[in-house]
């Protein structure tokens, strides 16, 4: 694998946890950025490829099973309050180490595929593409959670403007 893949993966990770320590308003319509750019710069990187094995498909299941769950888990464990009109969200230490844990396992489960013959086709882009679904997954939670809260669906919308 490339050098510049392995810098590209190490920032975007790095850009994920210093997103998941910081305060930020949730807001409906932006709620799938982040997902959007895992899963832009996944696809632009590349290294991945339709399974050729039954196996292979296995293991891409549970690398998609294994990345909702992550982001349901973290949907449900994110900080979120109202205060001032706004609704606000916070990862937490245990937030980012699931996502650090899943990177892992990901990985994980990559480099097993390879050892045992099962797949040679995954890589870093593959790895991004279930951190956009994870990280998608989580947003529409913490959206479901902010709603009853007065979350703004737009960042035109009034603040604290009742529904």
């Amino acid at each position: 694998m490339p050098a510049t893949s392995w810098l590209i993966i190490v920032a975007m990770i790095a850009y994920a946890i210093y997103k998941q320590t910081q305060r930020h308003e949730i807001v409906g319509s932006s709620r799938f950025k982040l997902a959007i750019i895992y899963g832009v710069v996944g696809i632009a990187i590349g290294g991945y490829h339709a399974p050729t094995s039954g196996l292979a498909w296995t293991f891409l299941g549970a690398s998609i099973a294994l990345s909702v769950v992550v982001g349901l888990a973290r949907g449900r464990l994110t900080r979120v309050w109202p205060e001032g009109g706004r609704v606000y969200a916070q990862g937490t230490s245990l937030t980012i180490g699931l996502f650090l844990g899943m990177v892992v396992v990901k990985f994980a489960l990559g480099t097993l595929a390879y050892v045992e013959g099962i797949s040679d086709n995954g890589g870093i882009g593959e790895v991004l593409l279930m951190i956009a679904v994870m990280v998608a997954f989580q947003a529409e939670l913490v959206w479901r959670r902010a709603l009853p809260l007065g979350a703004r669906e737009s960042s035109k919308d009034a603040v604290g403007a009742a529904r």
